[in-house]
């Protein structure tokens, strides 16, 4: 079952859920009489509002990849997505309604806004406990990686968030011909000496059916003759091309005469997009103003009598590497010395509330890449400069993804990359309550952490040391 394939079930079962809740809307809004609700004149033809409704999912479906596989399986991000995508669905049908004079009880759109929500959620966590179900049952295909320890790894961690390629890692090779062996334990060494008909015979025996190549350099003439005899093989070959600059690039193939050329297209934030995004840290800064004073008030007064101050500045790069100071609360960050209310105050990121006020003076957007110190902004490579071309964030992709400041800026520059070429108005809603969705995520983690017994672990059992041309995964 190819990603296609789950992404046009899914649409299908969003179309037949649509029309089982609107059903469902005007029964409970009619119990006693459901051709009562249909005979009514006000309230328009059913079939046409369920027409007007599927043309409206159809295209929310499309523009914002709504079968939630794509980019990654994440519960959060699925709920968010979801969740902003009814709103819009029901406002657009609302829109339609008004300017066509055709309306309908609004209790009947907020009978169907809930269903469809909780529809849509449930088909796409079923969809994924399927696939999860077919994994654990074998029916998958399994796959090699060929290439360095560090990228290998990042192929590996980005097969395992898409279930819909039903794929399984069972190891890696390590390049041919190239010179290169790592030593790493991800990746196992000891190719020279091989051939490429012994690894070809060891692949069938695993029984591969995918191989994944992250070259470094032009593959030499061993590592030619074997993904050609694969090809022969009916082993399905996966080449990533280089130079890898597609964090920052769209990729596009194009085809001259048989030869296949990689266009790597830079992206560009349109003023049009600045203006957008500005608007929108404006308005919803606005709203979320109120109750973070009021949040801020209790936290700032604690610590005004804790410690005779509350607040306290930062120096930070925003876009375009241009200093500011940046505004947190005055909590200790070392756990060492932290007590219990800072530690509170950190985790539930209320320590980072009075950066809205750096969003209204422009330095700060709410959703981007998390600023850094000059310290670090100096020891950027080219790539990680990139993240500066975007105002910096409140909270970003990278958050939601778990990373915060003591991760390395390398790992989180890929997820600010991703974001700065994906943005649109819509995602930065999605990762505003994605970053709801992390907050309570630490909470319960922390609870579970801290009501979890201790138990000594036995010590392990000796095993034997083998050292396997190919290695396993460990999954």
């Amino acid at each position: 079952m190819n990603s296609r394939r789950i992404h046009s079930l899914i649409l299908l079962a969003d179309f037949l859920w649509i029309s089982v809740a609107l059903l469902g809307s005007f029964y409970l809004r009619y119990p006693g009489n459901l051709a009562l609700g249909f005979s009514q004149p006000v309230h328009g033809s059913f079939l046409l509002i369920l027409s007007v409704s599927l043309g409206i999912w159809f295209l929310l479906y499309h523009v914002m990849d709504l079968d939630c596989f794509q980019g990654g399986w994440q519960l959060s991000a699925m709920i968010s997505k979801t969740s902003i995508t009814v709103l819009l669905h029901l406002a657009a049908i609302e829109t339609w309604g008004y300017s066509t004079r055709l309306y309908h009880p609004r209790l009947v759109l907020f009978y169907f806004g809930i269903l469809l929500w909780a529809g849509v959620i449930l088909i796409r966590v079923s969809a994924n406990s399927l696939l999860r179900a077919q994994a654990r049952a074998g029916r998958t295909r399994k796959v090699v990686v060929i290439g360095d320890n560090n990228l290998s790894r990042e192929v590996v961690h980005r097969i395992r968030r898409h279930p819909e390629l039903l794929y399984e890692v069972v190891g890696f090779l390590s390049p041919f011909g190239s010179g290169e062996f790592s030593n790493g334990n991800d990746c196992a060494s000891g190719m020279s000496g091989f051939s490429s008909l012994d690894a070809l015979e060891f692949l069938r025996k695993l029984n591969v059916q995918v191989v994944i190549v992250l070259p470094k350099h032009a593959p030499g003439i061993e590592l030619q003759n074997f993904l050609v005899r694969c090809q022969e093989a009916g082993i399905l070959i996966h080449l990533l091309p280089q130079p890898y600059e597609l964090y920052i690039s769209r990729p596009k193939l194009i085809e001259i005469d048989g030869f296949p050329l990689v266009s790597l297209e830079q992206s560009s934030f349109s003023r049009v997009a600045q203006t957008t995004k500005r608007v929108f840290d404006l308005v919803l800064s606005l709203v979320f103003l109120t109750p973070a004073i009021l949040i801020l008030a209790f936290a700032g007064g604690a610590l005004w009598m804790k410690k005779g101050r509350f607040l306290r500045k930062e120096m930070r790069c925003g876009r375009l590497g241009r200093p500011f100071a940046m505004y947190r609360l005055d909590i200790e960050l070392d756990d060492a010395r932290a007590s219990k209310f800072d530690k509170f105050l950190h985790r539930l990121s209320i320590s980072e509330l009075p950066q809205l006020f750096n969003v209204l003076r422009g330095q700060m957007s709410l959703v981007g890449p998390r600023p850094e110190s000059p310290e670090r902004v100096r020891d950027y490579s080219e790539w990680q400069k990139q993240r500066l071309k975007m105002a910096p964030g409140m909270t970003g992709l990278a958050q939601v993804n778990g990373l915060r400041e003591q991760h390395p800026s390398e790992e989180k520059t890929r997820h600010d990359l991703q974001y700065t070429l994906h943005w649109n108005a819509v995602l930065d809603l999605v990762l505003l309550l994605q970053t709801i969705w992390t907050l309570a995520g630490r909470v319960m983690t922390h609870r579970k952490i801290a009501a979890a017994p201790i138990v000594e672990s036995p010590l392990p059992s000796p095993r034997k040391s083998i050292r396997p041309m190919i290695q396993s995964t460990g999954e």
